[in-house]
């Protein structure tokens, strides 16, 4: 007489826990994941931020690059060279401000949204709330600028 079929056979706890330990490492592994594309966009905000208002950006960098391939491409000769450089220059200098305005613009939209917020709480969550904001907008790389 052959064995009868009985699932609780010593292979199944093997196969239980060999399930749970890949179901756990997928969670641990999305996790990370996600912790780690919070922290790059997080600094890539951050940066962004900064960087409209302070350092040179994209429009200055693009304009050397375009400026240096072209001058290669074409064969252009010095003088035109400069002349092309100077319109590429002139255009980074314009998106440069608009780059500002518009970062100027989103900080005012920040603040204005912040103000909002904290008319409409109780006095004694709005110093909390106050605070929060101080330490997010410090940590976005505009310290000392709280809602009013």
């Amino acid at each position: 007489m052959s064995a009868p079929d009985n699932p609780a056979t010593p292979a199944a706890p093997n196969r239980r826990r060999a399930w749970v330990l890949a179901l756990a490492i997928f969670v641990l592994g999305v996790a990370v994941g996600a912790a780690a594309l919070g922290t790059v966009g997080y600094v890539a905000v951050r940066r962004s931020f900064q960087n409209a208002l302070t350092g040179p950006g994209l429009a200055e960098r693009a304009a050397e690059r375009i400026g240096a391939d072209l001058r290669s491409s074409l064969s252009l000769t010095d003088e035109e060279a400069l002349r092309v450089q100077g319109v590429l220059d002139q255009s980074a200098t314009r998106l440069r401000a608009l780059r500002r305005r518009a970062a100027l613009q989103a900080f005012s939209e920040l603040r204005t949204a912040t103000e909002e917020i904290s008319a409409v709480l109780p006095p004694e969550k709005r110093e909390a709330y106050e605070k929060i904001t101080r330490q997010r907008l410090d940590r976005l790389g505009f310290p000392g600028r709280a809602p009013r």
